[in-house]
């Protein structure tokens, strides 16, 4: 499984921060950028392994979602709707709910943010 994962500086940590927004309370660090995401592919193999061998729901990487998140200080909204062929309020409601995506749709937004 892919999932989107964040890397950032943080000054009061000292160190680069790794996180798997998806994963919930899947973070990680490292002295390097490199290094926090080595740690976080290590950190969401251990976050995956606990979660099936305890029984816990496994999210679905929503790719689409997580690429417009990704972009979203890029991307205008209704553009992206217009550009995709889909309903505008209904993307808006989606990104607001993190409501899934049907296949069709997350095909048709990932065609378009790949553009960018």
């Amino acid at each position: 499984m892919k999932y989107l994962t964040k890397i950032y500086w943080s000054d009061d940590d000292g160190a680069f921060i790794a996180e798997a927004p998806a994963l919930r309370g899947c973070v990680s660090h490292g002295a390097t950028r490199e290094e926090a995401a080595a740690n976080i592919e290590e950190a969401m193999t251990s976050w995956l392994g606990s979660a099936r061998k305890h029984g816990d729901p496994i999210p679905e990487p929503d790719l689409a979602a997580e690429e417009i998140m990704r972009l979203s200080a890029l991307l205008n909204v209704s553009k992206l709707a217009r550009l995709a062929g889909l309903n505008q309020h209904t993307l808006a409601s989606k990104l607001r709910r993190h409501s899934p995506f049907t296949a069709q749709e997350a095909r048709k937004i990932l065609a378009v943010v790949r553009m960018f």
